[in-house]
């Protein structure tokens, strides 16, 4: 099995980076679920939106970022039994600050590869990799594939409420629902 994952809101919590980013600079209060491009951009503007990424997504900001809770450990598991890999919409140049950050936690060695969809699409990567899962935090990554047997699972951490996700796509509050996904997929 191929498991393609986002990194951003999706393994390391930049999502909480935005949060601070945009009460700090906007003085907007989100939710971190809030903090995907295609929820956030409604709310603050595409102008502030890609400002603040500009800060979250360098180096200092990334490294410095927490796990979204369970990621780790639940990567770790699952690396034993499916090759990882992440997809990014991270350009190439801040790949680095990612794999850094992944090294950091002892977690590196999980993932077979670690890709950019800049430029691209997320669809094209999980294409190209042989993707069987696609767990992603946006849910425009997921709503714009279409690859036959492709599992998608939007994975907002700590959202209680579900968003309306479509047909065909999983919502998971929490890395242990992931698991439990994936698992009925193998």
């Amino acid at each position: 099995m191929v498991i393609a994952i986002d990194y951003d809101g999706t393994i390391a919590d930049t999502s909480h980076e935005k949060v601070k980013w945009i009460e700090a600079n906007l003085g907007v209060s989100v939710s971190p679920w809030e903090c995907s491009r295609t929820e956030c951009v409604p709310i603050i503007g595409l102008e502030a939106y890609e400002r603040m990424g500009n800060a979250v997504y360098e180096q200092a900001s990334t490294l410095q970022a927490d796990e979204i809770s369970g990621a780790l450990g639940t990567l770790r598991l699952l690396s034993k039994r499916a090759a990882l890999h992440v997809v990014t919409a991270r350009t190439e140049e801040r790949i680095p600050y990612a794999r850094e950050w992944l090294a950091n936690q002892g977690a590196l060695d999980c993932f077979a590869g670690i890709h950019s969809s800049s430029g691209s699409s997320k669809a094209v990567v999980c294409s190209a990799i042989g993707a069987d899962v696609l767990i992603d935090d946006d849910i425009r990554h997921l709503c714009r594939i279409d690859i036959g047997g492709l599992t998608r699972i939007l994975l907002q951490h700590g959202r209680e409420a579900e968003p309306g996700c479509g047909v065909g796509i999983t919502f998971c509050s929490s890395w242990q629902q992931v698991f439990a996904c994936v698992h009925g997929v193998s």
